[in-house]
């Protein structure tokens, strides 16, 4: 069977990696290459990282530990380490959270077994030892998809839970982005479902953590707004580049405006990073209202909410 390289950005996950670490270095995959970035992490990750190693020592060979010379971020990070996959499939994992024991063997069979450029598995929700019920993916035709995908809240973006081909990073420009640290993951497959064919299975691959308190979508800021602004934005000129503005594309910038007003981030802020311009009648619109107060923001909410449903569904 082919090989498989695992992605793991470390930044002060000292409370979790074990955990993290113990459930990939266990999977019943045996051909695994595992590449993590130390981002500067300012406590012991690292070191109860290369503890946990010693439990494992048929693995070691197969690890290495990238450093940043600085601290780069969660995009930074994600695109250090994709630079440095050389085997046919990649997987990504983030340093809080869980897998399965035979992750890495479902996903490598279904992929395998589609031919797609990428596979979406199902995950659950894991709190303080206690999993969710699982969140299957979406089943549905390439072209539905991407209509939920570039609509946005609708599907998941994450990039965890899935293997993708190596050949993927050759479809989209700079996968991941320096400075794009929040949404980073929506950059990514919101272009790639452009490009690139997916297949879904309803195993559990991913256990999600949702106790750790200092993750990025547990502090959204100023910094995570304008980081999902430039996402946005490297979105909307991707499509543009193919003369490809689909309603459901626009649909998801729309929400930029919603996120700035939802905290309290001054337009003036989006409007320096987003080039995006509206193609349609309604679009245009909704986007006076939602850079509105009072009813007028209310009205272009529900004309959003609206817009949405129809198009992801349609």
């Amino acid at each position: 069977m082919p090989s498989v390289t695992i992605l793991v950005p470390i930044y002060n996950v000292a409370a979790y990696i074990a955990e993290c670490a113990a459930s990939l270095f266990s999977q019943s995959y045996a051909d695994i290459e595992y590449i993590f970035c130390d981002d500067c992490s300012p406590d012991n990750s690292v070191a109860i990282l290369s503890d946990v190693l010693t439990r494992y020592p048929h693995r070691a060979p197969h690890v290495t530990v990238l450093r940043n010379m600085e601290n780069k971020g969660l995009g930074g990070s994600r695109l250090h380490l994709i630079q440095h996959v050389t085997t046919p499939y990649f997987i990504h994992a983030d340093s809080d959270d869980i897998l399965p024991p035979d992750a890495v063997a479902t996903l490598v069979e279904a992929i395998e077994r589609t031919g797609a450029d990428y596979v979406e598995g199902a995950y659950t929700e894991y709190y303080r030892g206690s999993h969710s019920a699982p969140f299957r993916p979406f089943h549905g035709t390439e072209a539905a998809y991407r209509r939920r995908v570039l609509c946005q809240n609708i599907v998941g973006n994450h990039v965890w839970g899935k293997i993708y081909r190596n050949s993927v990073l050759t479809l989209v420009p700079q996968p991941f982005i320096p400075g794009i640290d929040y949404a980073e993951d929506l950059c990514f497959n919101a272009r790639l479902a452009a490009v690139a064919t997916r297949a879904s299975i309803d195993n559990v691959v991913y256990h999600y953590r949702t106790d750790n308190i200092t993750s990025y979508t547990k502090n959204i800021s100023r910094r995570s707004v304008l980081s999902y602004v430039r996402a946005s934005d490297t979105i909307y000129r991707f499509y543009l580049s193919r003369h490809d503005i689909p309603l459901s594309l626009e649909i998801g910038i729309l929400n930029v405006y919603r996120e700035c007003q939802r905290n309290t981030v001054p337009l003036s802020d989006a409007d320096a990073l987003l080039s995006y311009t509206p193609h349609s009648v309604i679009t245009h619109i909704t986007r006076c209202l939602l850079r509105s107060r009072g009813i007028a923001y209310t009205i272009g909410d529900i004309l959003y909410r609206v817009a949405r449903l129809l198009c992801s569904r349609f």
